[in-house]
């Protein structure tokens, strides 16, 4: 990371919720931003993660992480410790296989770990497309996270299934991307392929 890093400078840190962190940094290495680019960084001595671009900002050179730290471990541990002033090494962006097709409708399915990559996906999309985001998490989020409107379900799976039952969408004009841990992603892929769904995008984050 030394030889290869580039320097990130935070500007700011804020509590979105108890466990989830927006992380605002300067970033004037970083020339093109496309949606779910991820950047790494060393959370701790041989520990290193990808968080992605949730938001840049072209004309400062800011972006901004939306970190989930709601458990412990190296990089929950890194992000609940950065602060304003903070020069961080990073390499990247990587990633960004996933992008706003051109269905009229867009839907996010997936864990707290996934808000930063379906927000990116919010950021890029066309004006006249709609994007819903459905987070599975023990606790409400706001109903907007960086202008991203946002539901909330502690039901797991079921609740991913009434949610989807309660506003039906045309499958055939509709991207589905699914994105957290490994097991959920993969049980809501199977979920909606069983309601229909025709275009499908999976990434699993963690297990």
């Amino acid at each position: 990371m030394s030889r290869i890093g580039k320097t990130a400078r935070v500007i700011t840190t804020e509590n979105i919720t108890d466990s989830l962190l927006a992380i605002t940094l300067h970033t004037p290495d970083l020339a093109k931003w496309r949606s779910c680019q991820h950047l790494k960084f060393e959370t701790g001595k041989g520990h290193y993660r990808d968080y992605t671009l949730a938001h840049w900002n072209e004309a400062n050179k800011q972006g901004t992480l939306l970190i989930d730290a709601g458990h412990e471990g190296a990089g929950s541990n890194w992000a609940r410790l950065l602060r304003p002033g903070q020069a961080l090494l990073y390499a990247g962006p990587g990633g960004g296989i996933h992008q706003p097709t051109a269905a009229a409708h867009l839907v996010c399915l997936g864990d707290a770990s996934a808000i930063g990559h379906f927000s990116s996906l919010f950021h890029r999309k066309g004006t006249q497309q709609q994007l819903y985001t459905l987070i599975s998490h023990k606790q409400p989020l706001p109903l907007k996270i960086l202008d991203m409107p946002v539901d909330t379900t502690a039901g797991y799976i079921a609740g991913v299934e009434r949610w989807l039952l309660q506003q039906p969408f045309p499958m055939s004009d509709t991207t589905f991307y699914v994105a957290g841990n490994i097991p959920l992603v993969v049980q809501i892929r199977k979920l909606i392929k069983r309601l229909g769904a025709q275009q499908i995008k999976a990434q699993g984050f963690w297990e």
